[in-house]
This record gives structure tokens, C-alpha cells and sequence, in this order.
């Protein structure tokens, strides 16, 4: 299994990160790795589509969780392997923090290693484009 997560706390409008993170024909805004998104109905749990990255594959792609302004899930089966993308957004004091993780389950070690370290190479860009919204 592979598991990562990074935050970042800043001052932001919860709002505005959750307009990017909702209209799904935005996230190549915030993710450089991402050329499209498209879901075949709302985004909300159990919503079904395909992401199309930069470098030219699709992946299927399914919001498995959504608390509107708050958190949401996808998850793309690859064969035996499970990527699970989470993203949430915590408002204190402090300001806004945005939490993205990723989890690889159903492959080997080195396999899944290796794919959770180029999945993840972008996410701290992620997370300051998204700060600074």
C-alpha cells in the first residue's frame, strides 16, 4: 500500500476552492498533470467518469464521497490497483487548510511505490494554486 498526504493553511475563501474543485472543467487550473474531466451526471457520490491527463491516458473515475464545501473523494480502478484520491478543506482561525491525500491498494510494492510517487510529485503546486484562489 501507498499512502500520502500534504496540507497547506492559508488565508482563502472556502467558496471559491470549492467552485474549482465542483466544476470539474476547471481542475486543469489547479492540477497541471490533468487535460480534462468530465462526469457523466452532478458532483456528487457515485458519479462515474473519466479524467483525461496530460501525458495522453484516461482513467475511469468515480466520486465515491462529497460534503458539499467540505470534502470529496474519487477513486479510479486500474486493473487490480485502487487510487483513491481525497481532498478536504477545514476552516479555523488560522484560515483555510486544504488536505489532499492518496491511497494505492492491489499491486506490488515497487509498483505501487513507484506510481504514488509521479501521482503525487504535483500536489504541493495543487495546493498552493488552489490557496491562492
Amino acid at each position: 500500500m501507498f499512502i500520502y498526504e500534504k496540507s497547506v493553511t492559508g488565508k482563502a475563501d472556502i467558496k471559491k476552492i470549492w467552485k474549482l474543485y465542483s466544476d470539474v472543467s476547471k481542475w486543469s487550473l489547479w492540477d497541471e498533470s490533468v487535460k480534462s474531466v468530465q462526469f457523466s451526471g452532478p458532483f456528487c457520490a457515485g458519479t462515474h467518469g473519466v479524467m483525461e491527463m496530460v501525458h495522453g491516458s484516461s482513467l475511469p473515475i468515480v466520486l465515491t464521497e462529497c460534503s458539499d464545501e467540505r470534502s470529496f473523494t474519487t477513486e479510479s480502478k486500474l486493473g487490480p490497483i485502487t487510487v483513491t484520491f481525497g481532498h478536504l478543506l477545514k476552516e479555523d482561525a488560522n484560515g483555510v487548510t486544504i488536505t489532499h491525500t492518496v491511497t494505492i491498494e492491489g499491486g506490488e510494492e515497487n509498483q505501487m511505490k513507484g506510481m504514488g510517487e509521479g501521482i503525487t510529485a504535483g500536489i504541493p503546486d495543487c495546493l498552493q494554486k488552489l490557496l491562492s484562489a
